[in-house]
């Protein structure tokens, strides 16, 4: 067999809206908006560059039903660069682009399949040579719980066979359960590869033959962190070939800084700062979660009036859209302890063991009771928020009391 080769891409969900960092400068937020339109024509300039055979999408090219005139002409577009250059596209539509949403009727190149619902093998020929067959379907509805794999046979024995499937894997229970699947059914297939989408998360669960999540093209949220991109694959007699490219200019990142190197919140400003100043940071634009982790006093100090917001605000002066991107620190989180040892205030007798008693039995109930009367306040209610982690709750109310009684009056152990 000759070799093939190509781009695995999914997820692209063109015009999905970013959430999670708040306040971002107009610049910004404006470049960020555009990100994902950036990352899919980056991956279109690595197939021409890489003069590929095809590029494979598998599923959610849109973040919805509906897609919008702009959204689709940027796709119409991508996809009329592949074709000039000789490259053919193949694509499906998953549970987020369904085949009953609306849109706009287009003219898409010649060179372009689309899927339809039923799963379908559509032979790549070079030169009136079958090279490859590439099996695919769309999502008729949004909702396809039922199994599709069993609806995917080789076309023959002397091409190769690659599986295109927008789908769960038994067992991930993080995301719907859409088109399941189990490892052991794919390789029994036979085939030479498995264009894997839906998880936007990037994950290869075999390596021959390679069974792959490229994840998706550009994070939208927090959840989504880490280099986007795709695959490059080269099937060939000596055996596959796979590369991943990072193509997405946004990137999602969760750090730590352990506050227990920090005698002062000057301290914790500097360590901050030098997080956000590194090199590796000098391209691109970079959305950051800074963890504050380990034991200081400086902890106690966080917890007091608005001292996380003033110190994350004074993080974000001054800093803006460049010309190679942007760095914005868009929260502070306090995973760090007090300075002071629970375990020992536990072997202490009188107040401060009742406290601690109190937090380890606290019923998640009696919370519930003892809230009650401020959500059933007729003005008090439209000021508070829904209680989401309950335990969490209870352990800020415990440090926050703990720290009042001991560092006013010298306690601790």
């Amino acid at each position: 067999m000759k070799e093939v080769t190509f781009l695995h891409c999914a997820d692209l969900h063109l015009d999905r809206p970013f959430t999670g960092a708040n306040q971002l400068p107009t610049s910004i937020l404006e470049f960020v908006r555009e990100s994902a339109y950036r990352s899919l024509h980056a991956i279109v300039e690595l197939a021409i560059q890489q003069r590929v055979d095809f590029v494979l999408f598998a599923g959610d090219l849109f973040d919805s039903s509906y897609r919008s005139i702009k959204t689709q002409m940027v796709l119409l577009q991508e996809l009329k660069r592949l074709d000039e250059a000789g490259i053919h596209s193949y694509l499906s539509h998953g549970n987020h682009d369904a085949l009953d949403g609306e849109w706009a009727t287009l003219t898409w190149p010649e060179s372009s399949y689309f899927f339809e619902e039923e799963v379908e093998a559509i032979p790549y020929k070079r030169e009136g040579e079958v090279l490859a067959w590439i099996h695919g379907f769309s999502y008729p509805t949004r909702h396809v719980n039922e199994k599709r794999v069993n609806d995917y046979q080789r076309a023959d024995e002397n091409s190769f066979q690659i599986g295109m499937l927008h789908g769960n894997l038994e067992g991930q229970t993080e995301h719907s359960a859409y088109a399941p699947f189990t490892l052991s059914e794919l390789i029994e297939k036979n085939f030479d590869y498995w264009a894997l989408g839906h998880i936007h998360q990037r994950a290869e669960l075999q390596d021959n033959p390679p069974i792959v999540y490229p994840g998706n093209i550009q994070g939208a949220h927090s959840k989504e962190r880490g280099e986007k991109g795709c695959y490059f694959v080269k099937l060939s007699e000596a055996g596959p070939l796979t590369a991943f490219h990072q193509t997405s200019d946004v990137t999602w990142h969760r750090l730590s800084v352990d506050i227990g190197k920090c005698e002062s919140i000057q301290d914790l400003l500097n360590a901050c700062e030098e997080i956000l100043n590194q090199e590796s940071f000098s391209s691109g634009g970079h959305l950051i979660n800074i963890e504050f982790v380990g034991r200081s006093t400086v902890h106690t100090d966080l917890l007091y009036g608005n001292q996380l917001e003033d110190l994350l605000q004074t993080l974000q002066l001054n800093r803006d859209l460049e010309e190679n991107g942007f760095v914005w620190p868009y929260k502070l989180s306090l995973h760090s302890m007090p300075s002071w040892n629970r375990e020992s205030l536990k072997q202490q007798s009188g107040f401060l063991q009742d406290i601690l008693f109190t937090s380890d039995h606290y019923e998640q109930t009696n919370l519930k009771e003892a809230l009650a009367p401020l959500y059933e306040h007729r003005r008090a209610r439209k000021a508070l928020h829904p209680v989401e982690d309950e335990s969490q709750l209870i352990k800020e109310a415990e440090e926050l009391l703990l720290t009042y009684l001991i560092e006013s009056k010298g306690g601790g152990g």
